[in-house]
């Protein structure tokens, strides 16, 4: 069943159940327990934000979702699942997207070679999806040929990151731009792709999913603080325990450098109540309204570059954007 957000684009909302039966479809024979996670993640609500993205500027660069564009959606979802499955090892989380995660079900190892072998899948199907428009990864001459040093890249930030008390606004916007906002970029680049596309159209795709991806990031780092385990399915100030320091904090940490102090008293022996006494003192300080702030900055930054693809293009887009950012409240 694809997300409520879609409802509003029924070609798209079409398109995202034909990339669900391409990635069901298409996957090479796996031990059965195996493939039966995968395909329950799959199934599993979620958003299929970049797949989603994709079609939707398909359609608007070309008027229809052509079966490439469908592949290519294919391989940002099941690209953007193998970094969750890896993702929920490193974080020792127990659910994702509703279902248990692959790691608690089976092992770490076996986790990891699932999310390995998902990574493998997702280049066969863009380069399934090239095929049918009969180019070569040559011929996109977009970002995809550093996609997965650009991700890692962004994981490896935040891991050696991790527990950094002295982590900076700069460091952290640039470890969610190649986490994050990269894929997001690729998507909307990929989807308005076409053969003769100028260099300009190209760029101003992959900036508009930038800006967004910079925002939806920002916007869930939030969430950590906002909403407890009952409304954003993840226990709150969950970040904070796993040594994940987020926008909230670093804004909070600028205004009342005692919080710092205290952070890393808290890590020296996590409790319950020093984990309350730091949200007391981060809700004291003007943290989450930056934090929105800075939200909205890269939502206009995205509207600008929109304002610059042809013309038509923005309605749908921001329109997109608003069911995305309001299903959260």
């Amino acid at each position: 069943m694809v997300h409520q957000i879609w409802n509003a684009y029924p070609d798209i909302k079409r398109g995202l159940e034909e990339v669900k039966s391409i990635i069901l479809s298409e996957m090479m024979v796996l031990h059965p327990a195996v493939k039966s996670k995968i395909v329950e993640y799959v199934e599993a609500p979620g958003k299929y934000l970049r797949a989603g993205l994709c079609l939707l500027f398909a359609q608007m660069t070309e008027g229809q979702v052509s079966p490439s564009k469908l592949y290519f959606a294919a391989h940002l979802e099941v690209l953007h699942l193998a970094t969750l499955i890896h993702d929920d090892v490193i974080d020792g989380a127990d659910k994702r997207r509703g279902v248990e995660a692959a790691h608690q079900q089976f092992s770490n190892r076996i986790a990891i070679y699932t999310g390995d072998y998902l990574l493998a899948y997702s280049g066969r199907l863009l380069g399934k999806g090239l095929r049918l428009q009969e180019l070569s990864q040559d011929d996109l001459k977009l970002g995809n040929d550093k996609l997965m040093e650009t991700i890692l890249r962004g994981e490896l930030a935040q891991l050696i990151h991790q527990f950094d008390t002295e982590m900076t606004m700069k460091a952290y916007l640039k470890q969610i731009q190649g986490k994050t906002a990269f894929l997001f970029g690729l998507a909307c680049q990929l989807g308005s792709f076409y053969p003769g596309q100028s260099q300009l159209e190209s760029h101003l795709a992959f900036r508009v999913g930038q800006a967004l991806g910079m925002a939806f990031q920002i916007r869930d780092d939030l969430i950590d603080f906002q909403l407890d385990v009952h409304e954003s399915g993840k226990p709150r100030l969950q970040d904070i325990q796993n040594g994940i320091y987020t926008a909230p904090l670093l804004f909070a940490m600028k205004e009342d450098e005692t919080i710092r102090h205290d952070l890393q008293v808290y890590i020296q022996g996590p409790t319950a109540e020093g984990l309350e006494d730091l949200a007391k003192k981060i809700f004291a300080t003007q943290a989450l309204v930056e934090t929105e702030s800075l939200i909205a900055a890269y939502l206009k930054k995205m509207t600008s570059f929109l304002n610059r693809m042809p013309q038509g293009t923005p309605g749908p887009i921001q329109d997109l954007v608003g069911a995305i950012f309001s299903h959260y409240f």
